[in-house]
């Protein structure tokens, strides 16, 4: 007799958690292995496979019946990883044991591209749900019931302006409101200055053109986009998170200049690159749009990997500096301008 298979999947991770929660509460009376997650690399999959198809062939040692979460798994849509032979093997390996041992397994992951046949065949010989994002009622169901829980109280206008800031995805709900219990402390309430100080507004972020004035050698349009940027925005944490993934993307594009000699990117070139790191992250170029990244090759190719490294770094200082001075923001943002001049031309 084999054991009971579940696969959760969706886009919300904090929803998908929760029905994983669900699932298990329901199995307490089996010994129950976790295995969560972390895996970016190929090799760090093969490995949590390896430890997952481990799992499901060890018999329980204090119940008579076995459970297994693997917990988190992100590489599902990732089309880079999905192409290893080497994970499709272990994947492969894990579902003919699935299929011969008692053990009852649960799978939750993020995304997925239901074309790849290691997914179909977890649709098809599991019982498969699809976690949709969570209605807007049901957000504020869940952000009270969490201050709640931390036997606090807050407003209805902090609540209101929380998921006006948040939207409805129920991981950045999670990820804010911890940040929020945090900076209010022992506080009993929550009121709007609170939401305000710490809550990123994540629905309100139209701000390329503000981004691209950052890699332009044009003080005066850089200062127009920022004074913009803030006539209609009230946060700068949003600007500055979008500007640290450009420079991310920046320092890859760069470094395949200098080593891989790339002059232009297209569809072929990227997947010619991407078959030469087998080893790279979920979020690396390899996964980005090729038109976008053409967009950006040239600006890339302005400076070295070293000179890009230093934009990072100075990155960082703006972090501590918005936070410190959060009512400066538009200072914090041009003091940050005149850093990144100065690092790449010293």
């Amino acid at each position: 007799m084999v054991g009971e298979r579940f696969f959760i999947f969706g886009s919300d991770a904090f929803t998908v958690l929760n029905r994983g929660e669900a699932v298990l509460e329901a199995h307490q009376s089996q010994e129950i292995e976790v295995i969560s997650s972390e895996a970016t690399k190929v090799a760090e999959v093969v490995a949590e496979l390896k430890r997952v198809h481990e799992a499901l062939r060890t018999p329980s040692l204090f119940s008579e019946e076995k459970f297994v979460w693997y917990r988190g798994v992100s590489y599902l849509s990732d089309s880079v990883i999905l192409k290893s032979e080497a994970v499709l093997e272990w994947i492969e390996v894990v579902q003919q044991t699935l299929e011969t041992v008692p053990t009852g397994f649960l799978l939750t992951a993020g995304a997925c591209d239901r074309r790849q046949k290691v997914v179909k065949w977890f649709l098809e010989h599991s019982r498969s749900e699809l976690c949709e994002a969570p209605k807007a009622l049901d957000c504020e169901r869940l952000l009270l019931k969490k201050v709640g829980k931390e036997q606090k109280k807050i407003t209805p206008e902090a609540v209101a302006l929380f998921l006006r800031r948040t939207g409805d995805e129920t991981a950045v709900i999670d990820n804010e409101l911890e940040k929020l219990l945090l900076y209010v402390g022992d506080r009993r309430e929550i009121e709007s200055e609170d939401v305000r100080a710490v809550v990123v507004d994540f629905q309100n972020s139209d701000f390329f053109e503000t981004i691209d004035s950052f890699f332009q050698d044009d003080a005066e349009r850089f200062q127009e986009e920022i004074r913009r940027y803030f006539l209609y925005q009230e946060e700068g944490r949003p600007l500055l998170m979008a500007l640290q993934n450009r420079v991310r993307v920046l320092v890859q594009l760069a470094y395949l200049c200098e080593h891989d000699h790339v002059t232009r990117i297209n569809n072929a070139t990227l997947e010619q690159l991407a078959a030469r790191y087998p080893q790279a992250a979920s979020e690396s170029v390899f996964t980005q749009n090729p038109w976008y990244l053409s967009k950006l090759l040239p600006i890339a190719q302005q400076h070295s990997v070293k000179e890009w490294l230093q934009f990072q770094r100075q990155l960082l200082w703006a972090i501590v500096d918005l936070s410190t001075y959060y009512r400066e923001q538009i200072t914090v943002f041009e003091t940050l301008y005149c850093r990144l001049t100065h690092a790449i031309s010293a």
